[in-house]
């Protein structure tokens, strides 16, 4: 049973490595630092990592599951998100103000992350030019990434919406709900369902 559990913080943390080197590489000595400020957690389905109102004090590493962001605007449950293998999550933005958060995100299956704290994330910076050098990239897809997400929601319709995610990422279809992916793209639960019967019959 401890050899089992050890493998899966191995495998886990050896995921997140595959990903940072993606970006940047980091020295044995760098990366057994930078691992060893990390703590692996699961998160239960529906639980909370963080709720509107709150300051988010880490920065999350999804290994397996899945993760969804929302606001509430006048009532409404918004998805403006998703997380899941090989991503990384949080309130980012008050994650590194240190602010309270509009964000809620939850997990939509039981989902094994690994976490960083504030403290330990900025010492990284401070100490590793390799560490600053993945953050510094990281920080610039996330902006990119923000970008193209302004100009889908206002200059494509839903369907267009729709076939890009349905191109880019087609395995979220099998992850989440209708009712998240109808709320995320913009459109009802019932065009959902009508554009994926469209798509299945091509």
């Amino acid at each position: 049973y401890l050899s089992c559990i050890a493998m899966k913080v191995e495998s886990s943390y050896g995921h997140l490595k595959s990903v940072v080197s993606k970006l940047s590489q980091l020295s044995t000595a760098e990366w057994n630092d930078f691992e060893s400020r990390w703590e692996e957690v699961v998160i239960s389905k529906n639980e909370f990592i963080i709720k509107a109102g709150q300051v988010e004090r880490y920065f999350y590493f999804v290994h397996d599951g899945i993760l969804r962001a929302f606001v509430l605007n006048e009532g409404t449950d918004i998805s403006v998100g998703f997380s899941y293998n090989g991503d990384f999550s949080g309130a980012y933005d008050s994650f590194l103000e240190q602010t309270v958060t509009d964000w809620n995100i939850h997990a939509l299956s039981d989902t094994t992350v690994l976490r960083i704290n504030y403290p330990d994330m900025m010492v990284m910076y401070d100490l590793y030019k390799s560490v600053e050098r993945w953050g510094r990239i990281f920080n610039a897809n996330i902006l990119v990434g923000i970008g193209r997400r302004q100009v889908e929601v206002r200059n494509y319709s839903a369907e267009d919406r729709f076939d890009r995610l349905f191109k880019q990422s087609p395995h979220i279809f099998q992850l989440v709900s209708q009712k998240h992916l109808a709320s995320y793209l913009g459109m009802t639960p019932e065009t959902l369902s009508r554009l994926r019967r469209l798509k299945m019959n091509h």
